[in-house]
């Protein structure tokens, strides 16, 4: 999307992000926004899991109860174009904000969450080793960001991160496969 652009996150029921994400969809067609102009999505992560002998990674959402929109309409014109809808709908909580009329997602917080996605909405499985007490990523998603571990289980492939939103922290698990410890 071209600058400047804008995130807005809602915080939504468990469960129901895929069914926020079509309904704000389907609110914007009514409206007459095109999919370039208001693009809802729910952040997603792959999850290792073992079925049968095989390996597989499977997608889930990176923030249980996130759903974000991407669009180039300021807080002000959002809050008129969509105040009614995200107010009224039952699946939706609220408008997450960092303050009075903070409600998009400062920039930098912006740019570490698209920097993770790597532009597919889906924070993929990283692939690192470890030397004593330092964790290097090799490959995926974490390449770049190991300051944001702040826990690894090599057993089930996992690592959590912590993310910066509004000035607060979230937490994320994400795959991390360790190839090796040396």
């Amino acid at each position: 999307m071209q600058e400047p652009y804008y995130w807005y996150v809602l915080y939504v029921r468990t469960g129901q992000e895929n069914r926020v994400v079509q309904d704000i969809a389907r609110f914007a067609d009514t409206k007459g926004f095109t999919a370039q102009e208001i693009e809802p999505f729910c952040p997603m992560t792959e999850t290792y899991y073992r079925a049968g002998g095989v390996k597989r990674y499977q997608k889930r959402p990176l923030f249980a109860g996130y759903v974000f929109v991407e669009t180039r309409l300021d807080p002000k014109s959002f809050i008129s174009e969509f105040g009614s809808f995200v107010y009224s709908s039952q699946e939706i909580i609220r408008l997450l904000s960092g303050g009075k009329d903070n409600i998009a997602l400062p920039d930098g917080e912006r740019a570490r969450l698209e920097f993770l996605l790597r532009g597919k909405r889906c924070v993929e499985h990283s692939v690192g080793f470890i030397t004593g007490d330092k964790v290097t990523i090799t490959a995926g998603a974490l390449m770049g960001c190991e300051g944001m571990i702040t826990y690894i289980n090599r057993h089930n492939r996992y690592a959590d991160i912590d993310i910066d939103m509004f000035g607060s922290t979230a937490k994320a698990r994400v795959a991390l496969e360790i190839v090796e410890k040396k």
